[in-house]
């Protein structure tokens, strides 16, 4: 048996080893990211759909839409991503909501909306696809 052999990793061989993984987690972190910002977006989509129901009932009861949140039988959490407003028509028979938010840290904002029609539509994309 030889005892001049070496037991252990060589240098060469650490170094290939944290270059792969630097190349798995390039590829990986992005995808990564781009999910994330996803995820956050569906809140903007479900407090807008509950919006949507309670202008529904305050058009019930009162025969008009309301540009106050407040009016509405919803609870929004004060720890939302999102800003959320209501715009009226004049005559108060339409509405559009909306949210807004930086939800990636760019310069850019995510912009969602709904109308009285139940027509929920992302106006700005945060969210890139690569």
């Amino acid at each position: 048996m030889n005892s001049d052999q070496q037991k252990g990793l060589s240098l060469i061989e650490i170094m290939i080893t944290l270059v792969i993984v630097a190349i798995i987690a390039g590829i990986a972190y992005p995808r990564y990211q781009r999910m994330v910002s996803k995820s956050k977006q569906v809140e903007a989509k479900t407090i807008l759909q509950s919006i949507h129901m309670g202008q529904d009932l305050h058009k019930t009861a009162n025969e008009v839409f309301t540009n106050n949140l407040d009016d509405l039988d919803i609870q929004i959490p004060s720890d939302t991503k999102y800003a959320y407003s209501v715009t009226i028509s004049g005559d108060g028979s339409s509405f559009i909501a909306k949210a807004v938010a930086n939800i990636d840290g760019d310069s850019a904002l995510d912009e969602w909306q709904i109308d009285q029609d139940n027509n929920l539509v992302n106006t700005v994309n945060d969210v890139i696809e690569q």
